[in-house]
């Protein structure tokens, strides 16, 4: 920032004792190294908070990537979920289709009052039975 040796200090030394005097240079050479001092250490404070803003800003990119990372296997994730319910579903429905096309009982055909007879025949046949045990 500036550039200052060892003779500009001196002569800054030598114009202070003329213009303050032996008295008062040193309770001055005090005020000015405390006032130093606070400097520093504002300068310290600012250095340090940029610093952790900084590292603040790196935990926000790295956050960021993993969200994006996250989201990225979210989406491969879904993607492999629906292609199994898809081929599951192929598979389900290739399954379906040849039930379909090859029935797997017999389908027997008979006349509704032939049908009727034989039932009523078969529930007569037990009360029949029971009628005759209990005489």
């Amino acid at each position: 920032m500036f550039d200052v040796g060892f003779w500009e200090i001196s002569l800054i030394l030598v114009l202070a004792l003329l213009v303050l005097g032996p008295e008062r240079l040193p309770v001055a050479a005090r005020k000015v190294g405390y006032w130093l001092g606070k400097g520093r250490r504002y300068i310290e404070g600012v250095k340090h908070e940029v610093g952790k803003e900084l590292d603040s800003a790196e935990l926000k990119r790295l956050l960021h990537n993993q969200s994006v990372q996250i989201e990225e296997l979210q989406n491969k994730i879904s993607q492999g979920t629906n292609d199994l319910s898809n081929d599951v579903q192929n598979v389900f429905d290739t399954d379906e289709a040849e039930s379909r096309s090859e029935p797997q009982y017999e389908i027997l055909e008979e006349d509704d009052d032939e049908m009727d007879d034989e039932y009523d025949d078969e529930i007569d046949q037990p009360v029949n039975e029971v009628t005759d045990k209990s005489q």
